[in-house]
């Protein structure tokens, strides 16, 4: 809740809140979700902002290509020109020494005209050893805020506006069930209701207790612990 407070508070007030925007978890726990919440909240609030979202991976192939091609102003003006700098999974670039100094460079330069950069990781700054202390100390400049599994009732709400959105016909009993079993993260909750409503329409069977522990046998253990049965 704290990460989602902090994105509220940069996309409404961009580069006056927290700059950078420090948010790392574990994968499949909402981080690429509230990088686009970002952004979409803040182009709602300011029409006309720039906003740019970015993979490492993809950033790093276009600094790549720009080099190949000889475009290294095309790149920099691709990342430099813009009011809020939204980059995930930062800590594919560690080890790439070039990319990190192209990102070191894209960093200062909007930092120092007041732009904000976002940035999502599945480590704290720390350790992310695979990238120099003048990077790091730049993580740190802002807010390190991090994402965490959610709780039960915020799993079984999930569940049901997952749901509703795919207009699946599926029992809130049968929902708090699969709450309580799938705890790791969100992507794996929404794909667990997917599975689930996919078996029954392919074999035309109810969505009920029995079809659920069907399927997910191999995802729980469905023993007196309830414990999470390893993928």
């Amino acid at each position: 809740r704290f990460a989602h407070a902090a994105a509220v508070a940069v996309a409404e007030a961009p580069a006056k809140a927290y700059n950078p925007l420090f948010i790392y978890g574990d994968s499949g726990l909402g981080k690429t979700h509230l990088l686009h919440a970002i952004g979409h909240y803040a182009i709602s609030l300011y029409p006309g902002i720039r906003v740019r979202y970015v993979s490492s991976e993809e950033f790093t192939n276009d600094f790549i290509n720009s080099i190949a091609n000889n475009r290294s102003s095309l790149f920099q003006s691709r990342y430099r020109d813009n009011d809020i700098l939204l980059i995930d999974d930062i800590q594919f670039l560690q080890g790439k020494d070039s990319t990190q100094e192209a990102f070191f460079h894209t960093f200062n330069t909007l930092h120092d005209h007041n732009k904000q950069v976002v940035i999502t990781s599945d480590l704290p700054p720390k350790h992310l050893t695979g990238f120099e202390d003048r990077m790091r100390s730049r993580f740190e400049w802002g807010l390190i805020t991090d994402v965490q599994a959610p709780d039960l009732e915020t799993r079984i709400a999930i569940l049901r506006k997952k749901a509703q959105s795919e207009k699946l016909q599926v029992p809130d009993d049968i929902l708090e069930y699969m709450a309580t079993k799938v705890t790791s993260n969100i992507r794996e909750l929404e794909g667990t209701l997917i599975r689930v409503t996919a078996f029954a329409s392919l074999n035309k069977t109810p969505v009920d207790l029995s079809l659920v522990q069907t399927v997910l046998k191999d995802l729980i253990t469905l023993d007196e612990d309830n414990v999470i049965a390893p993928v």
